[in-house]
């Protein structure tokens, strides 16, 4: 049995290239990247196993493109919040009626943005508003690769609308401020409140607005469905097989179990593995972005970055504000946009749990985790949901690399200047 398959984790004194090798060959993923900064230096960046196990897989490499699933919420949505509240163009209190008056419908009319920020507004989780898409033939182009850029443009903003159509019909569940239960559905809609009030596309805005000003080049990116055929295409995992994608846990009485009999389809790469993201032509505030181990951490250091002052999105009071912990909400551990480790369990592990710290994980296997006492920013992308979803290996996986990032971060002799 290795280190990875037991409870004692944070003692086990497994490196972050130990954590990445043993999860590949315990079956927990396929392929793997992982980075650790410290004190701004690159500590850690490394690779391990496979873009796919069903054909056209190559090795995993440093430039090897993870779907960020749910990390696209920190990464994207909320930063570009920050940023047009550090604008002055919102105000995390203002309602969403004043940007979307017909999102107020069915009794959604006192939801602010903070609420949707803190996973406290009362939304559902989730909801398959993918299914009537994939239904219609107006959407066919957007699953068929040959079909001309217009004709994919027009099925991208087919699926698109009919999704936002569809949130604006939907009732919350409970009252703002009960509970908070993680909602996809929150930050669908904080991205398109970033588009009404810049008239942006919501990548167009985060692109120029977030991650050029914070330095990042390309690699960090939605890839939209109806964007032109790459000349060279990016090494990138693979993550589902099918559409729609099988349930997840908790979703199987919503949807039919794909058949999973050989022979296996070949997976396509590149596409946003999150039906609804999909169904939105691949662009959305809760899924779709594409990246690096290394973008990611650079981002979690950035985040640090901020809270010292850079001011390159935002001022630090309001970065601050973005990270502090919702102590409204009974029993949440959500801050705006980000979480912070729960009491037991957390997949930050032991050592960054028990520290200041935020982050989020992502569906396909991705985690960022931000030690702000120690001045650590770990991200671990894997590509677990392939070919199925039910491999829950990775549960192991985070938490065992996030004490191993904080023991290679004590153990460096360095000293963070944060």
């Amino acid at each position: 049995m290795s280190p990875l398959e037991r409870d004692d984790e944070a003692a086990s004194g497994l490196s972050p290239r130990d954590v990445l090798r043993q999860g590949i060959e315990n079956g927990f993923f396929p392929g793997a990247q992982g980075c650790v900064i410290f004190g701004g230096a690159e500590l850690f960046s490394g690779e391990a196993g496979t873009t796919s196990l069903t054909g056209g897989g190559v090795p995993v490499d440093g430039r090897t493109l993870f779907d960020l699933a749910s990390l696209t919420k920190v990464l994207a949505a909320t930063p570009a919040v920050l940023r047009l509240a550090a604008l002055k163009e919102i105000r995390l209190d203002d309602p969403v009626r004043r940007f979307w008056p017909a999102f107020a419908a069915c009794g959604k009319d006192a939801l602010t943005l903070r609420m949707l920020l803190c996973h406290a507004s009362g939304l559902p989780a989730w909801k398959p508003f993918f299914l009537d898409v994939f239904g219609s033939p107006l959407f066919a182009a957007a699953l068929n690769r040959d079909a001309p850029p217009g004709e994919r443009k027009l099925a991208c903003q087919f699926g698109k609308a009919a999704v936002l159509s569809a949130l604006e019909r939907i009732r919350p569940e409970r009252r703002p401020w009960e509970a908070a239960v993680y909602s996809d559905l929150g930050f669908i809609t904080l991205g398109s409140i970033v588009e009404r009030v810049t008239g942006m596309p919501f990548q167009n805005f985060v692109r120029d607005e977030v991650h050029l000003p914070l330095g990042f080049a390309s690699s960090l990116a939605f890839r939209p469905l109806d964007a032109p055929a790459e000349k060279t295409p990016a090494s990138i995992a693979a993550t589902g097989l099918f559409r729609p994608r099988e349930p997840a846990a908790g979703q199987e009485k919503l949807l039919r179990m794909p058949s999973f009999e050989p022979p296996l389809p070949a997976p396509i790469f590149g596409e946003a593995d999150d039906d609804n993201a999909f169904a939105m032509g691949g662009v959305s505030g809760h899924a779709g972005l594409f990246g690096t181990a290394r973008d990611v951490a650079l981002f979690g250091w950035r985040v640090l970055e901020e809270l010292g002052g850079a001011g390159r999105l935002g001022p630090a009071e309001l970065w601050q504000e973005f990270l502090r912990r919702d102590e409204r909400t009974p029993d949440s551990t959500r801050a705006l946009g980000f979480d912070t480790p729960s009491a037991s369990g957390s997949s930050a592990g032991e050592l960054m749990a028990a520290s200041r710290s935020v982050g989020h994980t992502g569906f396909t296997g991705t985690s960022l985790w931000i030690d702000i006492s120690r001045g650590i920013s770990a991200a671990l992308l894997t590509n677990r949901v392939h070919p199925r979803r039910g491999n829950e290996g990775i549960r192991r996986a985070r938490p065992a690399f996030g004490d191993a990032a904080v023991r290679l971060a004590m153990s460096s002799g360095s000293t963070s200047p944060l």
